[in-house]
């Protein structure tokens, strides 16, 4: 006979390796951003929206797999204690895809509407996004190791904080430079907008990293 404890465990691997199938569609779609952002600055515009459709496709799957995961955090019940921290960080991993979907629109309509755009700008965005990839690589790999290994997985926790204080450091630069430039308003307005939600996404990483810990905490 199955005890509650090892029920629990059971559980609570079963819904760890489907959060961690969701992480890695998740840092997929941010590579496909970060390459949609290189092809721009290699000013081949047509293979930006080929990677702009390419990501759309695999955002509607990420959807998809988000639905299936709250179904099976749902049916588990009172067999997954962290239940809640689970849903926190599912939550948390969907609003990431939801910023980089809001972060591809504003580069595709760029490219649509052929708005005239410094090199350097478009190079710096693409920095940003590079960072933002490593993020959430690490973020994923510590999550990885939280299945094997919790204390470890806090240890790794800093690795991802040291690439955010990068991504910090790399906004704050852009935003001055993008600022004191002499763009036209609404270009401006769409790069500081573009900007912004990429630093807002390393945000929410860090919030999915807390959401983490909590789990290693409490494993």
């Amino acid at each position: 006979m199955t005890s509650p404890l090892q029920s629990e465990a059971g559980a609570r691997r079963r819904i760890l390796n489907i959060c961690l199938d969701n992480a890695r569609s998740v840092v997929e779609i941010v590579r496909k951003l970060a390459l949609m952002i290189d092809v721009i600055c290699d000013k081949k515009n047509d293979r930006a929206k080929e990677q702009y459709r390419e990501m759309l496709a695999m955002i509607e799957q990420s959807g998809k797999s988000k639905s299936a995961l709250l179904g099976e955090i749902a049916s588990l019940g009172l067999f997954l204690i962290n239940r809640e921290d689970f849903l926190r960080l599912t939550f948390r991993l969907s609003e990431i895809v939801d910023t980089v979907e809001g972060i591809a629109f504003r580069v595709s309509s760029i490219v649509e509407r052929k708005m005239p755009m410094e090199t350097r700008f478009i190079s710096g965005i693409s920095q940003l996004a590079e960072l933002l990839l490593e993020e959430a690589a690490k973020m994923r790999e510590t999550m990885m190791t939280l299945t094997f290994n919790p204390s470890k997985a806090l240890e790794m926790a800093a690795t991802v904080e040291s690439v955010e204080r990068k991504i910090d450091t790399a906004y704050r630069t852009l935003d001055v430079e993008i600022l004191t430039s002499k763009l036209s308003v609404p270009t401006l307005l769409v790069l500081k907008d573009i900007i912004e939600r990429l630093e807002k996404m390393a945000d929410l990483i860090i919030d999915a990293l807390d959401q983490i810990r909590v789990l290693a905490i409490s494993s």
